[in-house]
């Protein structure tokens, strides 16, 4: 099961919207065998300004295991603390600012 928290931030260098996306196990495997994992931001149009240029979206994706944590930090609403769990192993390498390199150039409407 993967967890999906919508938030939106004043904190400096994030956002303002932001959206968390921390995969289990499970959604590991599953992409491994080839099922990739969906999101469709439609769902959280009560919960984010999708009217924002896409550019304003701070995208975190994480791995945990420890479900019930996250869980708990999240219902208290205690966001800048899930931030602070999920990056506590956060470390900057050579090329990890730079654009992604795309296999190949997607064009609109092909």
């Amino acid at each position: 099961m993967a967890y999906v928290i919508p938030m939106m931030s004043s904190a400096p260098g994030r956002g303002p919207l932001v959206l968390i996306v921390i995969l289990t196990r499970d959604n590991l495997e599953r992409m491994r065998e080839g099922d990739p994992f969906d999101m469709h931001l439609s769902a959280y149009q009560n919960q984010l300004d999708l009217a924002m240029p896409l550019e304003n979206l701070d995208l975190v994706i994480a791995y945990e295991e420890d479900a019930a944590l996250l869980e708990s930090i999240a219902k208290r609403g205690d966001m800048t603390a899930l931030l602070t769990y999920i990056e506590r192993g956060r470390e900057h390498r050579p090329g990890d600012a730079e654009p992604p390199k795309l296999a190949a150039r997607v064009r609109r409407g092909k």
